[in-house]
């Protein structure tokens, strides 16, 4: 939000950047360095604001949790993160965060969305130490762990101004496949080439803002894009940072922690590892011999692999994927036997 810093037209950046949400029209927003008058009575506080102002909109509740962080710009204005949605919040939370030059926090809705209840979490890290950043994040992968085990849901969200370039140690703690769970950077996921530049908005040359999902969720992104990246005048822009944005599809794929498959009377089972990075594999009964025809699609379902197209022997068999030079992305794999009988699966490469 940039918060109220003086000489950067807060009023009028508030009023842009509440235009631009009801252009965007998101299900679930992470805020940070939001502001109100430390003297006042709460009703400026900017995340408030624009809660209400989408509420008059649209026509509908906006639900908006905030936690206080610290005091801002010469103690004149308390500072707060904080999460605006307009599904019901069914539980919340926040756990305070080791601190820099501020403390920090990282706050919690449970949402209950028409995909299924999400953890959604968001946060603003140390700017000035990398070392605090990689203990923050510590303690953010032990927290979301912990309302995980005591709050059930069908994805994990996180989101914030990390403070940190993807190469960093903090954000390779998040992101390391070579984990059993890890966090998906779903800007990169859906943009392997893409740059994804978030700050200063003047002239930005460093991501530092992410929108990550769990590994282990039951959902899967589909298009993430910068936004709020013009200037509404001039060089005048809603804020010092751009936002990000992330869509999400359920049930497009399942994430399984083993390659375990009972068939029962099917061909395919799950591909494993699943999310993989250059190499997965996967398993398949025949029942008879027949003729057996593997290929791999891109999501678009443009052919991007002829696996198996040979006569096999009733039984299970195993065949590795390597995807070495395709990049990162949803893939569909599919096998269908001589009796014309197809049978799809879905797989996540990681990059």
């Amino acid at each position: 939000m940039w918060g109220m810093k003086p000489g950067t037209e807060p009023e009028i950046r508030i009023l842009h950047i509440i235009d631009n949400l009801i252009d965007l029209d998101p299900d679930i927003i992470g805020l940070q360095e939001i502001n109100e008058a430390v003297n006042g009575d709460g009703t400026d506080n900017q995340g408030k604001v624009i809660a209400d102002s989408l509420s008059a909109h649209f026509g509908i509740p906006y639900y908006y949790d905030k936690i206080i962080t610290h005091l801002s710009w010469d103690s004149q204005y308390k500072e707060f993160i904080g999460i605006i949605t307009k599904y019901p919040v069914e539980e919340k939370g926040y756990h305070q965060l080791a601190t820099g030059v501020f403390p920090r926090k990282v706050i919690w809705n449970k949402i209950s969305t028409p995909s299924g209840t999400v953890n959604f979490f968001n946060t603003h890290l140390s700017y000035n130490d990398s070392n605090v950043r990689i203990q923050q994040v510590q303690q953010i992968i032990d927290y979301v762990n912990e309302i995980e085990n005591n709050y059930p849901a069908t994805a994990s969200i996180l989101t914030g101004d990390f403070n940190d370039i993807p190469s960093s140690a903090s954000i390779q703690q998040l992101i390391n496949t070579d984990t059993d769970t890890f966090y998906i950077s779903t800007y990169a996921f859906i943009n392997p080439r893409g740059l994804g530049y978030t700050a200063p908005s003047h002239a930005p040359f460093n991501k530092i803002d992410y929108i990550f999902l769990k590994n282990t969720s039951s959902i899967t992104p589909i298009e993430s894009e910068i936004v709020m990246d013009q200037p509404y005048s001039g060089n005048l822009f809603c804020s010092d940072h751009f936002g990000i944005t992330t869509s999400f599809q359920e049930n497009i794929m399942t994430i399984e922690n083993d390659s375990s498959c009972n068939p029962g009377g099917y061909e395919l089972c799950q591909n494993y590892p699943n999310p993989f990075n250059y190499q997965t594999r996967i398993v398949y009964l025949i029942q008879q011999k027949s003729l057996v025809t593997i290929k791999v699609f891109d999501i678009t379902g443009r052919k991007i692999q002829l696996l198996v197209h040979e006569f096999q022997t009733p039984g299970e068999h195993t065949l590795n994927f390597n995807a070495r030079d395709l990049p990162g992305g949803i893939y569909l794999f599919e096998i269908q036997t001589d009796n014309g009988k197809k049978q799809k699966g879905k797989m996540l490469l990681l990059r």
